[in-house]
């Protein structure tokens, strides 16, 4: 099976607050990402994060709660904390909090492809995008543990030769870097709404 492993301990730099706590529909950002997760079928469900009130949330949901006590070490620290508190596993599902709109089936859809051959790195896209979660095969695992500072799990893409692109709806690569995203984000909620009230 596959686990999951949430990295909420970003500074929001760009956005100047914690955006994860920011609200949208009543609900923080990053509530949106944990509720999704909840309803999946993981091997385990890691949050790595930073925040008191997050990691609460995730308590509240039956999370593995990892605290995140170097944050300034980039979001390789959250990935290797994730994959050291893992059980073995066939795979690391990697999600990241700011990304309200990610859609169930859409992750259904990126394990059913990873589960046909565990042994790729599994990535959405969308057209010429591509984002998270990404799926690693466990066998990467030396990899993911001898990342440094922010850049993630991309060098070890580039380096791979095995790897699937799945293609997902648009909302689910939408993420919230900075206010003009979650001002669009806004702006999304009200068009859907605007629409639903024409019909």
């Amino acid at each position: 099976m596959i686990s999951a492993i949430i990295m909420a301990s970003g500074f929001s730099k760009r956005m100047g607050q914690n955006k994860l706590l920011m609200k949208y529909n009543n609900k923080f950002l990053i509530e949106y990402t944990l509720n999704i997760i909840s309803e999946g079928n993981f091997k385990q469900k890691i949050l790595v994060t930073q925040y008191e009130e997050i990691k609460e949330f995730g308590e509240k949901l039956d999370y593995k709660v990892v605290s995140n006590i170097y944050p300034s070490k980039g979001q390789s620290e959250s990935i290797k904390l994730g994959v050291k508190n893992c059980d073995y596993c066939e795979g690391y599902m990697f999600f990241v909090g700011d990304q309200p709109l990610i859609n169930k089936k859409d992750i259904e859809k990126l394990i059913k492809v990873f589960k046909e051959d565990t042994d790729c790195i599994v990535i959405p896209k969308y057209k010429d995008k591509s984002g998270n979660p990404v799926i690693y095969p466990s066998t990467y695992k030396e990899q993911l543990l001898n990342l440094r500072g922010d850049k993630g799990g991309k060098s070890i893409i580039k380096s791979s030769h095995k790897i699937k692109y799945v293609n997902v709806r648009e909302n689910t690569l939408f993420d919230v870097d900075n206010i003009d995203d979650f001002n669009n984000l806004l702006r999304r909620r009200a068009e859907n709404e605007k629409g639903h009230n024409s019909n």
